[in-house]
This record gives structure tokens, sequence and C-alpha cells, in this order.
């Protein structure tokens, strides 16, 4: 069996400290109330279930093997969440400085939602080393590898899974109060300067 323990202390902190999912789960919550968060939420699990699964098929020891392929992986994430930026940004700009109805703003697809944060999580460095790099140090010698990849994996998505759930909540009711006009704007400016921060941040790091 793998260290649970250890695990657990370890990607607690990991799963607290804002990042990209939560910055897109906050935003999609925002243009799509708790419902959109949610359903990027799923997506973005369902992310950190394919890095589980391909860290216990081997994957890792592929990306050592041929280095370039995380190279890929790094640059696509970087353009990916600086474009998610830049989206907000221009929808921050485009709201009208009217308050609105809530049931009146026009909302994102729930497969857009799910999409988005599926490829957010697939694209993340970060994620991608949790996996590959940080996950298996915490498995014995001599233990099955699959199976105790798969359980922390699913250790893993739950308590991630956890905390996306309240930031979505979080931003499903900020969405309610704050429906349109400037507080709106502002929200939508925030989570895009964040996004593109969160971008620079990866490709200087």
């Amino acid at each position: 069996m793998p260290s649970l323990l250890p695990f657990v202390a370890v990607t607690i902190p990991l799963v607290l400290t804002p990042g990209v999912s939560t910055a897109v789960v906050l935003r999609n919550s925002l243009a799509g109330g708790t419902r959109g968060g949610m359903i990027t939420a799923v997506g973005i699990n369902a992310g950190s279930l394919c890095y589980g699964l391909l860290s216990a098929f081997g994957f890792a020891a592929a990306l050592r093997r041929w280095p370039s392929a995380w190279t890929v992986v790094h640059g696509a994430g970087i353009f990916y969440l600086g474009w998610l930026g830049a989206a907000s940004l221009r929808r921050a700009f485009r709201l009208p400085p009217i308050v609105v109805s809530p049931d009146a703003a026009p909302r994102q697809s729930a497969g857009r939602n799910l999409y988005e944060g599926f490829i957010t999580n697939i694209l993340n460095p970060a994620i991608a080393t949790f996996y590959l790099v940080v996950l298996p140090q915490f498995i014995p010698e001599g233990a099955p590898v699959a199976r105790s990849v798969m359980t922390l994996t699913a250790v893993h998505v739950g308590l991630a899974a956890t905390w996306h759930v309240l930031w979505a909540a979080a931003g499903g009711t900020l969405a309610r109060v704050l429906a349109g006009g400037r507080p709106r704007q502002m929200l939508e400016a925030l989570a895009g300067t964040a996004l593109l921060a969160l971008a620079i941040q990866i490709a200087l790091g």
C-alpha cells in the first residue's frame, strides 16, 4: 500500500494553494453561476484522473526518455492560460455598465465549461509535475505500482474536488450578488489578470 498519511500531508497544502484550476473554476462560476463552476471542476478532476492513469501505466518513464514532450506540455499550458486570461479581460470591457438580471446574461454551455476545465488541467505543468514526478515518490518499493498510483490519485481528486466545489459556490454567490455593472466588470478583470499572471509565473519559473 502507498504511504497515505505523508501523501495527504503534502497534498492538502498544494490543493489549498490558489492556482490555475482554482482561478478557472472561479472564473467560470462568476460567468455561469455555481453550476458552471462545478461542471468546470468535473473537467479539471477528469484531467487529474487522466494524469493518474498515465503515471500508473508508465508515461512518467516515457517523459524521462523523451523530455521534449514535457516542453510541449509546458508551452501549451502557458499559451492556454494566457488565452483564458485575455478572454476574461475582453469580457470585462464588453460588459454593459448597467446592472442586469443574472438570468438574462448569456452563459457558457456545460460542454464548454467541462472542456475548459479538462484542458486547463491537462496543460497545467504543476499538475503534470505532481503526478509524474511527486506522486510516484510515495509508492513503497515492491508495492503494485498501478494500484498504488490510482489509490493516491483517488485521494488527490477527492481533496481537490471538495475544494473546487467550495470555490464554485463562492463564485456563484458573487455572480448573483454582483450580477452586472461595474462590480462584475472588476471581477472579470481580476480573474483575467490572475490568469495572465499565472501564465507569466509559469513561463518564468
